[in-house]
């Protein structure tokens, strides 16, 4: 925590100590000098980090942020899933709307070496999802306009239950430890995805 005080305090100290020696020197390039010395013994006494602590802080501000790119996605699904009809399609949905962030939690608690590959594929996965919902919900509402609409609501249902399962079977992988088996069904399962209409 103390990393993040470190920037403020070297350019807190900077200004302090710039202002001090102009008003006592009259000058401009000791100040100037002075300032910039002061200001960076202030951050890297402050920031105490060696240079691995640093990247690995710098590989959890990126996991995060890929998270919290993924989460956003999820809530518009989420918003989304409230407009399916089919209750075995909106249960599907909601289940794997409930499991994503539990796998985040978790994968972050046991193996944070792999919350930025999760969160990237996920987050994909999500994408995709969210394109699948938004299809099966124009063809939900004009069956019409589409040759046998109720073929393909039946494939959406399919993919949305399967996505489902693989967020559960994610979840119960990594609290049984197995990352590696994880990682393997993370890196072979196609994200979802409504048929292509002919």
């Amino acid at each position: 925590m103390r990393h993040k005080l470190a920037a403020p305090a070297g350019l807190a100290t900077g200004v302090l100590v710039f202002v001090g020696v102009l008003l006592a020197t009259r000058s401009v390039l000791w100040p100037a000098l002075l300032a910039v010395a002061g200001a960076i013994g202030v951050y890297l006494m402050v920031d105490d980090r060696s240079p691995a602590e640093a990247a690995g802080d710098s590989y959890l501000d990126e996991a995060n942020a890929k998270v919290g790119e993924a989460l956003r996605t999820l809530r518009d699904v989420r918003r989304l899933s409230r407009e399916v009809r089919a209750p075995a399609a909106r249960a599907s949905l909601e289940t794997a709307c409930r499991h994503v962030p539990e796998l985040f939690d978790r994968v972050r608690g046991t193996s944070p070496n792999t919350l930025y590959s999760t969160a990237s594929q996920i987050g994909a996965h999500l994408v995709s999802l969210d394109g699948a919902v938004r299809r099966y919900l124009d063809i939900q509402g004009s069956p019409l306009l589409y040759r046998d609409a109720d073929a393909l609501l039946t494939s959406g249902d399919q993919a949305f239950q399967r996505f489902a399962d693989f967020t559960l079977e994610s979840v119960r992988l990594v609290n049984q430890g197995d990352i590696g088996q994880y990682v393997a069904n993370l890196d072979t399962v196609a994200p979802p995805r409504m048929p292509e209409v002919t």
